[in-house]
């Protein structure tokens, strides 16, 4: 399918908690945009029936005479991208084994393409971040869980079932904090929103700016307030938030020797947190990646924000249809 000034993808996104849809030229303009909740215990038909409403609502919104390169979904996984199926996704509950691809292709009437939230997201920085035309380049995002993309050679590495990119389980600091599904000291364990507030409940000392923000009691911790509380002085939290650059460049630096990419991106709700502190933690990649590696690898934030699964699931649509 030949590109064309006029044409459009229509983009899903999938999530354990939202559903995302959106209209998106092929210079990244988003229109057309709807959300519902996703409801994965009503079931993957019921999700794909939903999903399929949301996208001919930003189909409507196109100008007359607009191409429509097909859609691209991203979504949460682990997933094989050829099929759409799930493999054990854990907050999909209940998908296990099965695809909306078929059924959302026959709604549709276009090709349907699919791909793992991380992996687009990477293939979104090659077209529409601060890196158009990187050709080895990897995404990490760092929130509530710790998960990567990456794009080799120009094309998205998925792996032998579609599982590559689990950047959160690569360990770190044997014998710290583990992830909820028991790797010992990995990425994820030692470095996401979850496992900073809960190194900082274990050195919570009661007093303190953390203690003010907190209200006196840890439970109420956030990665958010760790991250205030040091800015204010808090000498627990400044130890907290160090190690946590610690970790996350351990990680970083890692996925730098291992890949040797063009450019690494990062974003998730931790980044707010940790572009206060970036030439801390520019230099400390830099310090544990190879000689000739860390200071070579541009080190960003992304700047596509939330949108950056939208733009990665029309990326992946406009991708595919020219290779029709």
């Amino acid at each position: 399918m030949a590109t064309s000034k006029n044409q459009y993808a229509l983009a899903g996104d999938i999530g354990g908690t939202n559903i995302r849809a959106a209209l998106v030229d092929s210079e990244g303009r988003i229109t057309g945009r709807g959300s519902i909740d996703t409801l994965p215990e009503r079931g993957i038909d019921d999700a794909s029936e939903r999903l399929a409403r949301l996208l001919k609502a930003a189909r409507a919104t196109a100008p007359s005479g607009a191409v429509i390169a097909g859609v691209g979904v991203s979504t949460a996984g682990p997933i094989r991208p050829a099929t759409g199926t799930y493999n054990h996704p854990p907050n999909l509950p209940g998908w296990n084994g099965k695809t909306m691809k078929p059924s959302l292709s026959e709604s549709m009437g276009v090709p349907v393409w699919v791909g793992h939230d991380a992996t687009l997201a990477a293939l979104a920085e090659t077209r529409f971040g601060d890196h158009v035309g990187a050709e080895n380049l990897i995404y990490v995002t760092i929130s509530t869980g710790v998960g990567g993309g990456i794009i080799a050679n120009s094309e998205m590495v998925t792996g032998a079932s579609g599982g590559a990119g689990e950047v959160g389980h690569l360990p770190i600091r044997t014998g710290a904090y583990g992830c909820n599904v028991g790797c010992d000291g990995c990425f994820e364990g030692n470095a996401s929103g979850p496992a900073i507030a809960r190194i900082a409940r274990d050195m919570f000392t009661g007093k303190g700016p953390l203690a003010e923000l907190c209200g006196g009691d840890p439970a109420n911790i956030t990665s958010r307030m760790v991250f205030d509380a040091a800015d204010s002085g808090d000498p627990v939290a400044q130890q907290v938030v160090d190690l946590t650059i610690d970790n996350v460049s351990i990680g970083l630096a890692a996925l730098i020797n291992v890949f040797n990419p063009e450019a690494l991106v990062i974003g998730g709700g931790v980044v707010q947190g940790l572009q206060r502190h970036w030439e801390k933690l520019q230099k400390t990649v830099v310090e544990k990646a190879l000689p000739g590696y860390g200071d070579t690898t541009p080190l960003t934030a992304t700047r596509l924000g939330d949108d950056v699964s939208l733009l990665g699931a029309a990326q992946l649509a406009f991708r595919e249809a020219r290779r029709i």
